[in-house]
């Protein structure tokens, strides 16, 4: 494939004729795939470059969630590495800003220049600025990120979101916020983090999770571990409503669901599933217990509970 044409296509001016050529070539083979991987680091190194420092490259895993061939994982890869680098690339000179958005059915392990690990959850978007760096260490989410933050004491990590931000030294946490509900949570499972809202502050230690309610963090012991497993390909839930379980169901596995049945609205379930196991699998699981059925609509986009 001609690098100056794939080049192209990472900066977005590929025509769709020029994007679908591509898509062809990378899942003619897994070389290709390999090669184009190589070549989107290789840019992405050359954007994160500045005249007095050479960073090194963001290195980004992508994730998929179900069961895949490995023609139809390279094909969503190359698609879902669209969707991300479209708003990644942001040139320096239109804002010095770097935005990832990750698709539903999609999670993304990234490592930033600090050597800082970030998981981000579907539906999740993560901002940070083209001058990051060790000394400079601020990032902002929207959406849930699990972040092992390398430790250091004269530079402290701060996430910010749109209803609280959080500190650290060193350590390691998850967080989960929405700028449309207002939802806010914050996890600690090793070191120490400070959360700022407003006038409201508090310090978490290792296994405390905190929310925000009406201007005030309320402190309570995390529950179960498990539920951090996403990262993992792994949903794992305590009792939880049908309707709202369903609603999960949307995030994890990138489906739409319609729940036409209103008798599930009783009904609540716990449990594990694995994401590699399809949406089918939960469901069958799930209708074996409370007894609904459930079918796909003509695309498979949209499954109905009967």
């Amino acid at each position: 494939m001609d690098k100056s044409l794939l080049y192209k296509h990472f900066k977005g001016d590929a025509s769709p004729s020029e994007r679908k050529a591509i898509r062809t070539w990378v899942e003619a083979s897994a070389d290709h795939y390999d090669e184009y991987i190589r070549e989107r680091k290789l840019f992405d190194a050359s954007l994160l470059l500045s005249p007095h420092e050479v960073r090194r490259p963001l290195k980004v895993r992508l994730m998929r969630l179900g069961r895949m061939t490995a023609a139809a994982a390279a094909a969503a890869a190359v698609f879902v590495l669209g969707i991300l680098f479209q708003h990644l690339n942001t040139r320096p000179e239109e804002g010095l800003m770097q935005r990832i958005v990750v698709p539903m059915g999609q999670r993304v392990n990234l490592q930033l220049a600090d050597g800082t690990d970030v998981w981000l959850n579907s539906g999740s978007e993560f901002t940070y600025s083209t001058t990051f760096s060790k000394s400079d260490r601020r990032v902002t989410l929207d959406g849930e990120g699990y972040f092992k933050v390398t430790k250091d004491a004269r530079h402290p990590f701060r996430v910010e979101t749109a209803c609280a931000a959080v500190e650290v030294l060193g350590t390691e946490f998850d967080l989960t916020v929405s700028r449309s509900t207002g939802d806010f949570r914050t996890s600690l499972v090793e070191g120490s983090v400070r959360i700022e809202a407003g006038d409201a502050w508090t310090v978490l230690k290792p296994n405390e999770s905190a929310t925000l309610h009406n201007g005030t963090f309320v402190i309570s012991e995390i529950a179960d571990n498990d539920e951090f497993l996403w990262r993992d390909g792994i949903l794992s839930f305590g009792e939880t409503p049908f309707i709202e379980l369903m609603k999960r169901f949307e995030q994890f596995y990138g489906v739409k669901i319609r729940v036409d049945n209103r008798r599930m609205a009783g009904y609540s379930a716990m449990g594990k599933f694995r994401q590699a196991d399809g949406v089918e699998h939960a469901l069958r699981v799930l209708a074996s217990d409370a007894g609904f059925d459930y079918v796909f609509d003509d695309k498979n986009q949209l499954i109905i509970i009967k």
